[in-house]
């Protein structure tokens, strides 16, 4: 045989071995990649049905499957937050943020954990970044919402309102940010600005419940019991039995002198919510107005156990020492 052929002969069978063992390589990293891409897409799919204890079990057989895989820190971060697992699930949006820092996605789900644990400037941070890597506007609307959550929690309402702003900007049909610009608003003190957004919210949705029960708040804050009154009907007769409503209500019936309709709506709505610490004030009032001091001081040491103070400020502290001593 000539050399030459015998030689060309073996040179492509190394070819063609070359040839199959990358066929191969390939072959097996795709199967390789869409298993992992499987576990998750199945892990998902239980996630949504609250099943997430099997879900767990496919997200971190993905991780171990794929140390890398941002997508898989990713889902199953949010899944530690919806089973209450906040170190678990802040660990694992920072892996994914390791692997992919200019990930807007998991910046954005940092921030709302971060928000819901009160670290209000880590959230603040977050957002940013968030939005400094966002690629549509759909999800720097929700940075914009979530920064100014962050900041109305550390009382920054100004800055609160801006970003509130430019959610709004975003989206003008978006009433709930609208809501947002108001509330903040109304604890800068501005009423009239917080009054005209409510009413510009009514305007594109009658159904929207919140803005009457706002706007009757801030017309009980300025004395106009009537409107105020007229407001909480209005609320009501979209939802009878939306508790603050009934309790916010029972409060201006308090303002007008009619006790027995005051402890009316309060009391529906405390067997509605009982967590309502503003409730307990508002029919310790009633009580303290019909000289019944003891009962009074039983409904302000309610509140006091569900942290009025906390939320509210000190007047149910005030209201104790005048009357309970």
């Amino acid at each position: 045989m000539n050399s030459t052929k015998s030689w060309d002969i073996i040179k492509k069978s190394r070819l063609m071995k070359f040839l199959v063992l990358i066929l191969l390589i390939c072959f097996t990293t795709n199967g390789f990649t869409q298993t992992v891409q499987n576990l998750i897409t199945k892990a998902n799919e239980l996630s949504e049905d609250k099943k997430f204890d099997e879900a767990l079990v496919l997200y971190n057989k993905a991780v171990k499957l794929d140390t890398t895989h941002y997508q898989a820190y990713v889902r199953r971060g949010f899944l530690f937050n919806n089973m209450d697992e906040m170190q678990k699930s802040y660990d694992d949006y920072s892996k994914a943020i390791s692997i992919q820092p200019d990930s807007a996605l998991a910046y954005h789900y940092r921030a709302i954990l971060l928000f819901r644990m009160a670290y209000s400037d880590e959230a603040i941070y977050d957002n940013t970044k968030a939005l400094e890597f966002a690629d549509n506007d759909s999800l720097r609307l929700m940075c914009f919402v979530n920064r100014g959550n962050a900041k109305q929690q550390k009382r920054d309402f100004q800055g609160a309102f801006e970003d509130f702003s430019r959610a709004y900007l975003l989206d003008t049909s978006n009433i709930g940010t609208l809501n947002n610009m108001a509330t903040s608003m109304d604890e800068l003190g501005r009423r009239d600005e917080a009054i005209r957004y409510f009413k510009q919210i009514i305007a594109s949705d009658s159904s929207f419940i919140g803005a009457y029960v706002n706007l009757g708040f801030q017309y009980n804050k300025i004395g106009k019991y009537k409107e105020a009154l007229d407001y909480f009907n209005k609320a009501l007769t979209i939802e009878n039995d939306e508790s603050f409503s009934l309790n916010n209500r029972g409060l201006t019936k308090y303002y007008l002198k009619d006790y027995t309709g005051a402890l009316k709506d309060i009391n529906k709505s405390i067997s509605i919510y009982a967590g309502n610490a503003y409730a307990y004030k508002n029919r310790a009032l009633v009580y303290l107005a019909q000289d019944k001091k003891d009962m009074a001081c039983l409904d302000l040491q309610k509140a006091v156990e569900y942290e009025f103070t906390k939320v509210y400020g000190e007047e149910v502290n005030e209201l104790q020492k005048k009357f309970c001593n």
